[in-house]
């Protein structure tokens, strides 16, 4: 059945693949930008709003004018240049633009609330690779810290209030076009330019989404699927031992360096180095089993060949 949906965030990196296929499926789409000049490249949908989430008062006006069936939340203020600041920006928006968001939801009398969360914010548990019922990762350290515990206070806001179905799709690393493992993105700079070297013993899990998988996913629950928290990453976990150099290899770089753990803790940053040698993957089993939801690519190293037109077709 078609639905009205209005979509935060459609010109980041989801919202770009999410909005031609929602109208595919036949769905009416109001798009929220937060500039007029982001505003103007946004094409093939019913509507264009614009407004910024930290503004109460605009959003609960525009949102009450497109009176969606749907609200989706996709947007994200990370940025290539300062990943301390983007984290800082981005946690703000999960927190306190996310809350504005679900109050405009309910005043405008939409039915359902869609966020995008994190599927690496679990506490790190030995070699484990963890489903949602693991406990997010809210006392870690610095900036990552602070990006979890909004992410946390915001999967409360929209999983707990009674007005709404409530459904946070925690994703996990998201690749694909217009990311930051494209030719041109942040990851590339870094592996090409053995910025981002591999730490012996490293036992760190990454779980990867597809940024087409992420689109489908928010398909497959914009009605009908039990509200809740579902992983949405690949069949895939893989220590950074495999996918890093798999990466360099494919996106043309040199094969990555290699620090033990002292020189990789005097080197890089906390972040890195615990996603290098601690975080843990996801599984999508509840999403599959519930949603009945697949991944368009099932594993990374497919994904990765594709991006860099590795794979046949």
């Amino acid at each position: 059945m078609p639905l009205r949906v209005f979509v935060a965030g459609a010109t980041g990196v989801v919202g770009r693949h999410l909005l031609p296929e929602l109208r595919r499926a036949g769905h009416h789409v109001t798009a929220l930008a937060r500039r007029e000049d982001t505003a103007a490249g946004l094409r093939g949908v019913d509507g264009v709003v614009v407004a910024d989430m930290m503004d109460p008062g605009a959003l609960r006006r525009v949102v009450t004018e497109a009176a969606p069936d749907v609200v989706v939340h996709q947007a994200s203020a990370f940025s290539d240049t300062d990943a301390n600041a983007g984290m800082q920006r981005t946690a703000r928006l999960r927190e306190t633009g996310s809350r504005h968001l679900v109050e405009a939801a309910i005043e405008a009398g939409a039915r359902r609330v869609v966020v995008q969360s994190m599927a690496d914010a679990y506490v790190p548990n030995g070699h484990d690779v963890l489903d949602e019922e693991a406990p997010l990762w809210t006392e870690a350290p610095g900036y990552w810290g602070e990006l979890v515990r909004s992410v946390a206070a915001m999967e409360e806001t929209v999983l707990t209030h009674a007005e709404i179905d409530g459904v946070a799709l925690r994703y996990g690393a998201l690749y694909g076009p217009g990311t930051e493992y494209a030719s041109d993105g942040s990851m590339h700079r870094r592996v090409c330019g053995s910025a981002l070297p591999l730490v012996e013993d490293g036992i760190g899990l990454m779980s990867f989404t597809h940024v087409d998988d992420a689109a489908g996913a928010v398909l497959e629950v914009l009605d009908g699927v039990e509200p809740g928290a579902y992983n949405v990453v690949d069949n895939e976990p893989a220590e950074s031992s495999e996918w890093l150099p798999t990466y360099a290899r494919m996106g043309g770089g040199p094969a990555p360096l290699t620090l033990t753990p002292e020189q990789a803790r005097a080197q890089l940053d906390w972040l890195t180095v615990h996603q290098l040698t601690e975080q843990r993957g996801a599984t999508n089993f509840r999403f599959r089993e519930t949603a009945g939801w697949r991944p368009v690519w099932p594993s990374w190293r497919e994904g990765f060949a594709a991006l860099f037109d590795l794979w046949p077709g």
